[in-house]
């Protein structure tokens, strides 16, 4: 049976890596994966943040399946992880990241014979805020930053524990990692930024950056005159993010030959393509696109043009494993998924995007139509000259959910049964 090493990488989108052509030469060593690979030039996540993206692509299900997991982040019941599902057939199962979103609190550890989120209680003192002043808050960070401190583990840190975990146990297994390297507040060490051919920052300076783009007021203020240093943070990011996984690769593949590796993002990151900073609740390609490379030594090398998203990901893992697609997966393997991809968020109310080759329809508060093939960059909505092709795509979005809506009667029914299933289980002893 082959080992599944999934690699996730936060905010990463596909057009700041030079394998996906970017004028910087940013993931030097992914370029030579992709060339190896089974390489998708046009992948999508589901959603456009981690909330939204993680439990649609760990499950293989649409990100406002379950409403109650939107506005609380619990991951639901409902939901049936690539974790869960492998462990079922024999798979030992490790995650290791140390995003606060996606953490033990919220059930994301479900399915894991060994997680570690290195959170020890902060998702709980986040929720408890209310009772320490903001001012106080604010100064432990500018501590924790002036003792290098970042607020999330990086990359080595992930690789340690990993590499620790895999002498622990026996094969086959499923590891999740998940960096947080490419996250605001952006500092990379200095290697990275020269290695591009950028200037250094001195690291006080990129600590008043990062503080600048992690408070979402202070963020507002962030000058366009500003945006090209910032672009410089994140792709030195980057650059470390592409060593840190050639580290790791290189020493899992001498001693695990069997293995499956994917490495994709939950989502990508804006700077101000559309008027703001980070990942909030919007359907652009900036926040969508995402990479995604699969690597074996039994999987094809070849270069996939056709659309693609996310929540393909678990079934054609399956698929490569010689495991039976599940029940619980919606979406389908990459080689039967339609040639056009659906996101969606909440804020305040339902955003989906449709997007084919040529079109992306976006309905929220206001409806949105684009013509990529004039206009990739989304800029100009046309929505009023092509209300029929608009009209068109609003009926797929409907349809859409539509069936959401059964597919949620249709486990929120099961869960009701289980949950009979085993309080009789109990009574009989």
């Amino acid at each position: 049976m082959k080992n599944v090493v999934l690699i996730t990488v936060d905010c990463l989108r596909a057009d700041h890596m030079s394998c996906y052509g970017y004028k910087r030469k940013t993931t030097p060593f992914l370029d030579r994966i992709a060339k190896n690979a089974m390489f998708f030039e046009n992948a999508f996540s589901n959603g456009p943040n981690t909330r939204h993206s993680v439990p649609s692509f760990l499950s293989s299900t649409y990100p406002l399946l379950f409403m109650e997991e939107v506005m609380g982040g619990k991951f639901h019941e409902g939901r049936k992880s690539m974790a869960e599902l492998l462990k079922k057939k024999g798979y030992a199962t490790a995650a290791i990241h140390s995003n606060p979103y996606i953490s033990k609190f919220y059930g994301y550890n479900r399915g894991f014979d060994y997680f570690n989120d290195f959170l020890l209680g902060q998702v709980e003192d986040e929720i408890e805020m209310n009772k320490v002043s903001r001012a106080i808050k604010e100064i432990i960070k500018g501590i924790k930053a002036m003792m290098h401190k970042l607020p999330h583990e990086d990359g080595e840190k992930i690789n340690e524990e990993a590499i620790k975990w895999l002498e622990s146990i026996d094969e086959p297994f499923f590891l999740w990692l998940h960096y947080m390297d490419v996250h605001m507040p952006y500092v990379p060490p200095n290697k990275f930024l020269e290695e591009l051919g950028l200037r250094k920052y001195s690291h006080i300076k990129k600590i008043w950056m990062g503080k600048k783009i992690d408070d979402v007021e202070m963020r507002k203020k962030i000058k366009d005159k500003e945006l090209p240093d910032y672009i410089n943070l994140y792709d030195g990011c980057i650059r470390y993010v592409d060593w840190v996984i050639k580290e790791f690769m290189n020493k899992i593949e001498k001693k695990f030959s069997d293995t499956i590796f994917v490495i994709t993002a939950d989502h990508g990151e804006e700077f101000r393509e559309h008027g703001g900073l980070g990942h909030e609740e919007k359907l652009y390609d900036e926040l969508l696109r995402v990479p995604l490379i699969i690597y074996g030594k039994e999987i094809e090398k070849k270069t996939v043009k056709k659309m693609v998203s996310l929540i393909n990901l678990a079934p054609t893992l399956f698929h490569f494993l010689g495991i039976e697609k599940e029940k619980w997966f919606q979406g389908k393997t990459i080689f039967e998924a339609e040639n056009f991809v659906i996101a969606e968020a909440w804020k305040e109310g339902r955003t989906i995007a449709y997007r084919d080759e040529k079109w992306k329809f976006i309905k929220g508060k206001k409806k949105e139509l684009y013509n990529l093939e004039e206009d990739k960059k989304e800029q100009r909505n046309v929505y009023n000259e092509y209300k029929e092709e608009g009209e068109k795509f609003e009926k797929i979005i409907n349809m859409h959910i539509k069936l959401l809506e059964e597919e949620r009667r249709k486990r929120k029914t099961w869960l009701q049964k289980e949950k009979i299933r085993k309080a009789m289980k109990k009574i009989r002893g």
